[in-house]
């Protein structure tokens, strides 16, 4: 197997791993808490993690980017990089605080933001670590870490959950989760030669942060269009809005590793293709949307009818107000799949700006339809403005690629109407057992009801797959 294809399986590995873990401790924290304390234990880690992306400005990316090309350079490039993340890490600490206290937040609220802005500022220590790791090729040692520090997190916080222990004490093991996930990525880096130099404010500096912006703007735009919508909850409607929404939000978000997984192995193949081949660029475009838009519809059609039990069995009937907020961000999971492989081939084909500009408008619909709708609908307001925000950000993309790179239309439109099809039979099935057996069961069948109709309306054929397959195929590795 090559390098670059055991680092996609070792990071898609590692992103499944903390996603199951994860959304096992936040399903025991929330069921543990109620509603307005994991409001409050949510809105917080919010905050600190709205910041922490102005510690980092894209210079991780850079640090990969350049440090792969001049390996010899790398350490030298990752302590002027650490330079400026010393500096900005300072600033974006201070800001938190002054902006906890502009937004008149109550005392016991900045002392949880507090500590995870500690957290915050050694995450992106972390960040740069496996960064250097990763301009090695070497991307194990970061999927391991991801798993090991989200169990260290589940550990601690279920002993201080089972022992009713003050919430503070929650922020505590992420605390410790983040220094234990830095020394393990520190000890490996320095197994590959790191020798931080000087941490000096060289001449070299400057253009170091020119190169980062574009990589920044992306971030920055994306970070805030996730998280700005559980301030404005907190802010607006309260805690308890806040605890109604992060359980429908939680579960959509889980499902992300997906199209990133996909997308990790798909984009070298794009960049390949669009200077050699522009036919089958757009014939792989078109394929891997055909395949996200075959998971993302199931699940989105299958969460949608079956809300409720879902709802009560992991998170109990206390939050059956994130019914209907988990029903209409579920719908938004099929844009955001659209999203991630429109934005590949926008930035594989040399077109960022375009997908930045795509992000940052994104972002303004959100932020507006947030302060429109959340004050009349709370946590229901948040969950209809996710929605409009990602229609735009995962629709957006097939407007803005140029003609010579963009899907093609008979191949799409006539697969998508075969899938619409089978994903109905799926939901008939649901709505006619629904009362008749447990929602587990009927989840198992509906499932295999849908594979049976993709197969049987030949949505995909074995030589679709091979192809795909031979495409995201690493070459030259």
């Amino acid at each position: 197997m090559s390098s670059l294809a055991k680092n996609t399986l070792f990071m898609l590995m590692g992103s499944v791993g903390q996603k199951i873990v994860s959304l096992t401790y936040f399903t025991f924290l929330a069921r543990t808490l109620g509603k307005t304390q994991t409001g409050e234990y949510t809105a917080a880690l919010a905050m600190s993690t709205l910041f922490v992306v102005f510690i980092d400005l894209g210079l991780t990316n850079v640090l990969i980017r350049d440090g792969a090309k001049h390996q010899n350079n790398l350490a030298h490039l990752f302590s002027e990089v650490l330079s400026i993340k010393i500096l900005t890490g300072l600033l974006s600490y201070g800001a938190l605080l002054l902006m906890c206290s502009l937004l008149n937040f109550e005392a016991s609220f900045i002392l949880l933001v507090s500590l995870s802005g500690i957290t915050m500022l050694v995450d992106s220590l972390h960040l740069s670590l496996y960064g250097y790791l990763r301009a090695h090729n070497q991307l194990q040692y970061e999927a391991i870490g991801m798993v090991a520090s989200q169990i260290i997190t589940l550990v601690i916080g279920s002993v201080c959950l089972i022992l009713k222990l003050p919430l503070i004490t929650l922020m505590l093991s992420f605390l410790i989760a983040s220094i234990a996930n830095a020394g393990y990525a520190f000890f490996w880096t320095k197994n590959y030669g790191l020798r931080i130099t000087n941490l000096t404010f060289t001449k070299n500096l400057k253009p170091l942060l020119l190169t980062a912006i574009p990589f920044a703007l992306a971030v920055i735009f994306g970070r805030f269009y996730s998280y700005v919508d559980i301030i404005f909850l907190k802010k607006i409607a309260g805690n308890a809005a806040v605890g109604i929404y992060s359980t429908p939000s939680k579960i959509t978000f889980a499902f992300q590793f997906i199209p990133l997984a996909l997308i990790a192995t798909l984009y070298p193949t794009l960049s390949q293709l669009y200077t050699t081949n522009l036919y089958r660029f757009r014939e792989i475009l078109t394929q891997s949307i055909l395949y996200l838009l075959a998971i993302a519809l199931p699940i989105s059609i299958g969460i949608l009818l079956l809300a409720e039990p879902i709802i009560i069995l992991a998170f109990s009937k206390e939050y059956l107000e994130s019914v209907q907020p988990l029903r209409i961000m579920i719908v938004s999971l099929i844009f955001s799949f659209l999203s991630f492989p429109l934005g590949a081939a926008l930035n594989a084909s040399g077109h960022e700006k375009r997908q930045t500009v795509i992000t940052g408008c994104a972002l303004l619909v959100n932020i507006i339809a947030n302060l429109v709708l959340i004050p009349r609908y709370g946590a229901l307001g948040a969950a209809y403005a996710a929605l409009l925000g990602n229609a735009g950000l995962g629709l957006a993309g097939f407007f803005l690629l140029p003609h010579t790179v963009s899907i093609l239309p008979g191949l799409f439109f006539q697969k998508v109407l075969k899938l619409i099809g089978a994903v109905s039979i799926m939901a008939f099935t649901i709505l006619y057992l629904f009362d008749s057996i447990h929602f587990l069961v009927l989840i198992i069948l509906s499932g295999l009801v849908y594979s049976v109709s993709v197969l049987c309306f030949k949505v995909f054929s074995f030589h679709d797959i091979k192809v795909l397959l031979q495409n995201l195929r690493p070459k030259n590795v």
